[in-house]
C-alpha cells in the first residue's frame, strides 16, 4: 500500500511539472507588445565627392603656401604599420565606422600641417568620431615642430581634423570657413558645420 501512495505521488508530481513547463512554454510563445513609433533622426547629408576631391576643393578655396598633396590612409590595412598610419593622420585606434579616410600635408619639410577627413559608415556618430580623433590625434607627430591649433568639426556624415602652427600665418578658423563654404555649396544655406 505504502508503494502505491509513494508511487501516485511521483506520478502527481510528475504531471504538476510537465503542467508547470507547459504553461511557461506557452507564456513564452505570446505576441510581442506593440512598438510604438519613436521618432528617428533624419540621417546625415552627404556631400558629394571623395574625401580626397573634398580636400583639394579645401585647399582651393584656402590655398597654402607650400607644396602638399593629399594621402589616401588605407582603411583595410590592420597591420602594425597600417594602424599606426591611421592614428597618426586621424588619432583613431580603429577604422570601425569609417567608410574612407585621407590628409592633406607638406610633401617636404618641417611645417606643422595636417588637414584631415573622414567619411563616416551609416550609423556612425559623427559627434563620437570626432572627439575622439580631437583626444587621440598627436600635436607634435613631426620631428622638429608642433601644432598650436588644433581643430575638429562635422558637416553630414564627414568629420574634418586640421592642426596647424599658427607661425605659419595660417589660421584654423580659414580652413574651417572653407569647409563650411563647400558644405553650403552643396547642401544649402541651412547646412552649419559643428566644431568640437
Amino acid at each position: 500500500m505504502k508503494k502505491l501512495i509513494s508511487m501516485a505521488l511521483a506520478v502527481t508530481m510528475v504531471l504538476a511539472m510537465l503542467a508547470g513547463c507547459a504553461a511557461g512554454g506557452a507564456a513564452e510563445t505570446t505576441e510581442a507588445p506593440t512598438e510604438v513609433p519613436t521618432e528617428t533622426s533624419a540621417a546625415p547629408q552627404q556631400l558629394e565627392g571623395s574625401v580626397e576631391d573634398l580636400l583639394n576643393q579645401i585647399i582651393e578655396k584656402n590655398p597654402v603656401e607650400f607644396a602638399g598633396g593629399v594621402i589616401p590612409v588605407d582603411l583595410t590595412d590592420t597591420s602594425e604599420e597600417g594602424l599606426w598610419a591611421l592614428k597618426a593622420y586621424t588619432g583613431l585606434d580603429s577604422a570601425e565606422g569609417l567608410l574612407e579616410a585621407a590628409a592633406y600635408e607638406p610633401m617636404m619639410g618641417s611645417i606643422a600641417f595636417s588637414l584631415v577627413m573622414v567619411r563616416l559608415d551609416e550609423g556612425t556618430d559623427a559627434r563620437t568620431v570626432a572627439q575622439a580623433m580631437r583626444s587621440g590625434i598627436d600635436t607634435r607627430k613631426w620631428i622638429c615642430v608642433e601644432a598650436d591649433q588644433l581643430m575638429v568639426c562635422t558637416c553630414g556624415d564627414l568629420v574634418m581634423l586640421l592642426m596647424l602652427n599658427s607661425d605659419s600665418g595660417m589660421t584654423t578658423q580659414s580652413f574651417v570657413e572653407a569647409f563650411q563654404a563647400i558644405c553650403t555649396e552643396q547642401l544649402g544655406e541651412g547646412m552649419e558645420i559643428q566644431v568640437y
